[in-house]
């Protein structure tokens, strides 16, 4: 069983769509997700109303938020694997399904090199082909899974506890540690679709991507059952 890890925090109606979006790999697949939230009764009942995992915790730092939240999740749902998403990405139902075999066969850690940008504001859609520098083949922090095993090695904290940016590339360093994990990499040309959506008070900026991304049509990020109501936003 896999359980998705997650943190949610203001942008209410990206918000609701996403905790939808949980809803739906749970019905779809039996996943059961764990949110992290710091709004009090607000995101508390956001969850609970769709019988969404929660736990309450200050919002900074960001890593102590997602240590949290994957704490709680091996607590109540004991799974085999962590899939971690921001309260941005959405993934569709055939990268769920390669995630799926690659943990039946053993894999410990399976993510994405690149994904797609999808712009609320400017409405453009946008293929990113990954780190292109000294991390040039890394998986990204989007849709990362990690196995049960991974989670016991590193004593239940995937990443530092005090940080607010970096949290991918610190986990990376983590992991890189222990040379007996073994990976599943996977490029969303492969007939995959994760889609990270900006426009929306990000973390990270859209710009920052520019220099390696392209233009795809809108109809590429269409397995993702939510895009009508992102389009909206």
């Amino acid at each position: 069983m896999i359980s998705i890890v997650s943190a949610i925090w203001q942008r209410p109606k990206l918000t609701e769509i996403f905790l939808d979006s949980l809803v739906r790999y749970r019905k779809n697949y039996g996943i059961h997700a764990m949110v992290a939230g710091s709004e009090g009764a607000r995101s508390k009942q956001l969850c609970t109303s769709r019988e969404i995992g929660y736990i309450e915790t200050k919002n900074n730092p960001l890593s102590g938020k997602f240590i949290k939240a994957s704490q709680q999740a091996a607590l109540k749902y004991n799974p085999d694997a962590f899939l971690i998403l921001g309260s941005d990405d959405f993934i569709d139902s055939r990268l769920i399904d390669k995630y799926i075999v690659a943990l039946e066969k053993g894999m410990d850690v399976i993510g994405i090199v690149d994904c797609y940008f999808y712009h609320t504001g400017s409405k453009e859609s946008m293929y990113w082909q990954g780190y292109t520098n000294f991390r040039k083949g890394e998986t990204i922090g989007m849709a990362r899974m990690v196995s049960k095993k991974v989670f016991n090695r590193l004593r239940g904290k995937l990443w530092p506890s005090n940080m607010d940016s970096g949290l991918d590339y610190n986990m990376m360093k983590k992991l890189k540690k222990h040379k007996d994990f073994k990976w599943q990499v996977l490029s969303v040309k492969n007939d995959i679709v994760a889609v990270d959506i900006k426009g929306q008070g990000n973390i990270t900026d859209f710009s920052c991507y520019r220099s390696n991304m392209s233009a795809v049509p809108s109809s590429v990020l269409e397995t993702i059952p939510e895009l009508k109501q992102i389009q909206q936003l």
